[in-house]
């Protein structure tokens, strides 16, 4: 980010929280003329950004990049991204910098508890990680360097058995030649939704095969007719799925009174365009309604 939207940031929350240039300079101990030359996205070294965020309450990152946002503000929040689980779940949130250069890498205090284990260094770092991960991560930062942009990556470390997964969301610095030698980035542990995500995966699978040994063709949809899991592909009359769609948004639209009947009852048999089916009603964990048809 540049200079000028640096100088953007800092003006709108002096404006935001009522401090004038000359409070923020005494509180920091600089000269109300060093602080003016901020607001216009003049320099600022790390001691001066880390009191100065600290003065203002917000993150250091998001304020000299517009990566993150911390504290009490709401700015720099776009679409549902790691910014805004943090603002909405209260999680607690890593920041950090790689300079590229000098081969630094620094870390938030907090890096231990979210991490599960203090990085002063970024052979620290990629030890915690299979190399499935460091490479996957590796790519990530290289697609950075060549085209810019922010990217957010998953991945999981381990330390002494245990194993966290952190979602982390990365972006590129120019330096003073015109590249990118620095990147800084936002991580958060995600352990319990990733877990979460692979315990479905493995439930799906497990689905998706007993679905494909049924001795029938079977089909689950919603109460529109429209299809959410099939086995059409692995059937011997090998119905297209366009044709199994359209019969099936027909089949609703034409057996209103059939459905009522069905919500009911629970199961009914019946013909349809020449197909006898056995036609099931059922509802999920939200009491979301869904339909399964068994064709004979």
């Amino acid at each position: 980010m540049s200079g000028e939207e640096f100088g953007k940031r800092l003006l709108a929350l002096l404006k935001e929280r009522k401090f004038s240039q000359i409070k923020v300079a005494k509180a920091l101990g600089v000269s109300r003329t060093a602080v003016n030359k901020w607001t216009k996205g003049g320099m600022i070294d790390d001691n001066n950004l880390e009191n100065l965020a600290g003065f203002l309450n917000v993150d250091k990152i998001w304020l000299k990049y517009g990566e993150y946002v911390g504290g009490n503000g709401d700015s720099g929040r776009e679409g549902r991204n790691i910014n805004e689980v943090h603002m909405q779940e209260n999680v607690e949130i890593v920041t950090w910098e790689w300079d590229l250069l000098t081969g630094e890498v620094t870390y938030s205090d907090n890096v231990e508890s979210v991490y599960g284990v203090k990085i002063a260094s970024n052979d620290d770092f990629w030890s915690l990680m299979s190399e499935e991960s460091r490479d996957k991560l590796t790519k990530g930062y290289e697609q950075i360097m060549r085209e810019g942009g922010a990217h957010e990556m998953d991945f999981r470390v381990g330390h002494d058995g245990q194993y966290r997964w952190i979602t982390s969301r990365a972006t590129g610095v120019k330096g003073p030649n015109g590249k990118v030698t620095k990147l800084v980035g936002i991580s958060m542990d995600n352990t319990e939704r990733k877990t979460a995500e692979l315990h479905l995966r493995g439930i799906n699978r497990l689905f998706r095969a007993l679905l494909a040994h049924m001795g029938c063709l079977v089909v689950f949809t919603d109460v529109a007719g429209e299809i959410l899991a099939t086995n059409h592909e692995t059937r011997a009359e090998k119905i297209g799925y366009l044709e199994l769609q359209s019969l099936l948004y027909q089949f609703v639209l034409k057996n209103g009174e059939l459905l009522d009947q069905l919500k009911a009852q629970g199961s009914v048999k019946t013909r349809f365009q020449g197909r006898k089916m056995a036609v099931h009603y059922h509802e999920d964990e939200q009491a979301q309604p869904f339909l399964m048809f068994e064709f004979e």
